[in-house]
């Protein structure tokens, strides 16, 4: 088979390929069938798990058709999953060793670009234009990859980092303006570019790694910054001035794994090593929220909102998954179909009992 860049450009006839070659996958690939897109694990429970009403059924999206037969993403350890803004069955994954996938299918099928330089290896974080839908940026080692053609082809020097073993971690795009980008890079500096990665400048080093870039939907000059050790900084200048956020009597909170927002972002949920807290002031102040278990008991590295109701949580640990419709107060528990570790939580903004998790195998 020959990859399509186009993420709105199917290689097959869609309703063939649904009533006649998607039955047959299915049954290859639980079969054992065909080349693997990831390297063999010890149990086949990676890759993406998806829930259509809220986590009572879970289903493994994993499917990867290719020209070599077909492959299967679950046995990949999944790093960060981005939902297109202008389309929720557009879905964009980064792995720990398979590179960069895309599904244009609400996950019933994924797809590799066609620059090998993005089909293997580790893929931290991936960003796309929120008004260019063939605009996206995905990081990966010392680079910052852009494509403006929907994925045919990607230029491999948006960004370049010269220092050794310094590499790119995170990416965000200015919905405001999408010619802003913000990257966040190993050693702690956050670079922020005014024309679409043509020319960077330095705003902010923290001398710690960064986990998280988060862009406030209402007002795009102010940005939270999180970080693995350090906590979080905040601008509201457009990184002019920062100032650090207040995480007292929160032991562990200073490790900051995921950062989400409400569609105003009047609420900002982070998942750090302490647990759940909330900001109702874009992360100058933060509230401990209340879990089943004790704080730092459990390891929660994602955390997904209904955005249009903030009292709407889900997060999940390996094999359990939790949700709240009362903003934390009271929980309720599933069973999660794999025993790794939930890396990434999206949740469809039109409907919040869909859900996508992508879970990893914990890192040596």
């Amino acid at each position: 088979m020959t990859y399509v860049g186009g993420h709105k450009t199917h290689p097959y006839n869609r309703k063939f390929f649904m009533k006649k070659i998607l039955p047959l996958l299915i049954l290859f690939v639980l079969a054992g069938a065909g080349c693997s897109a990831a390297p063999k694990a010890n149990k086949a429970d990676g890759g993406i798990l998806k829930t259509v009403d809220a986590g009572k059924i879970w289903s493994q999206s994993s499917l990867v058709p290719t020209a070599k037969g077909i492959g299967t993403l679950a046995t990949a350890n999944i790093i960060t999953m981005e939902m297109d803004p202008q389309d929720k069955n557009v879905l964009y994954v980064g792995t720990r060793e398979d590179g960069f996938l895309y599904s244009d299918d609400a996950g019933v099928s994924w797809r590799q670009p066609r620059d090998k330089a993005l089909s293997t290896g580790f893929i931290p974080s991936i960003k796309m234009d929120p008004k260019n839908v063939c605009t996206v940026y995905v990081a990966k080692g010392p680079r910052l990859y852009k494509t403006i053609d929907c994925m045919r082809t990607f230029q491999n020097d948006a960004y370049i980092e010269s220092r050794e073993k310094v590499s790119v971690v995170k990416v965000a795009v200015d919905w405001f303006n999408p010619q802003t980008v913000w990257i966040g890079l190993s050693n702690g500096d956050i670079q922020k570019s005014l024309d679409g990665g043509k020319t960077w400048s330095n705003v902010l080093h923290v001398k710690d790694v960064i986990t998280d870039i988060l862009i406030n939907q209402s007002d795009s000059r102010m940005v939270l910054v999180s970080t693995s050790l350090k906590g979080m900084m905040k601008t509201g200048d457009g990184g002019a001035t920062w100032e650090a956020a207040e995480l007292k009597g929160m032991a562990g909170a200073t490790t900051v794994y995921d950062l989400i927002q409400s569609k105003n972002s009047q609420t900002v949920i982070a998942a750090t090593k302490y647990g759940l807290i909330r900001s109702t002031s874009f992360g100058a102040v933060w509230e401990p929220i209340k879990l089943v278990t004790a704080p730092g008991q459990v390891n929660i590295q994602a955390v997904g909102m209904d955005v249009s109701n903030p009292d709407v949580l889900y997060y999940a640990t390996t094999a359990t998954f939790y949700k709240s419709q009362d903003g934390g107060a009271t929980w309720q528990t599933g069973k999660l179909p794999s025993n790794r570790l939930p890396r990434a939580i999206l949740v469809d903004p039109s409907l919040n009992t869909v859900l996508y998790i992508g879970v990893a195998t914990e890192a040596k």
